[in-house]
């Protein structure tokens, strides 16, 4: 690596972190003197810390939502078989009125034939007796 791009990246660094890099420390000769052992900057590890206690808590918190929506959506689905199981029940309910129905039609006409043919033979006796009073002139019994 060239010296101009060694200071680029340090320059580089320092934006990001507002601090030498560590990187180029050991290159610059910074750290030649401690045995050129890596160390790196405190703010460094802090940061890393904190990301991951971010990524933590981030973590817990869709661990959460999750269960909510996984719960909700277990609510949702019993909800949804009980309607199922109601449109069901309401379905056998409407086919049962439906044949009942049907029954009780069936009946009405059968009644309403026979009330039919009574008054057909109420009427036929009505007319013979009218005949029959006509012929004897006003009595029942000729």
């Amino acid at each position: 690596m060239s010296k101009r791009s060694m200071s680029n990246t340090a320059a580089r660094n320092n934006l990001f972190h507002g601090s030498p890099s560590y990187q180029t420390a050991g290159a610059a000769g910074a750290s030649a003197s401690a045995g050129g052992s890596y160390q790196p900057p405190v703010h460094y590890a802090k940061d890393q810390t904190k990301s991951l206690e971010d990524t933590t808590r981030i973590f817990h918190q869709a661990d959460e939502t999750a269960t909510k929506v996984l719960s909700t959506m277990t609510h949702q689905r019993n909800q949804i078989e009980g309607a199922h199981e109601d449109v069901h029940d309401m379905r056998h309910a409407m086919k049962k009125a439906k044949e009942e129905l049907m029954e009780l039609q069936q009946k009405y006409r059968l009644r309403k034939q026979k009330l039919y043919v009574t008054i057909f033979l109420l009427g036929l006796t009505d007319f013979l007796l009218l005949v029959r009073l006509l012929q004897c002139h006003g009595s029942f019994f000729c």
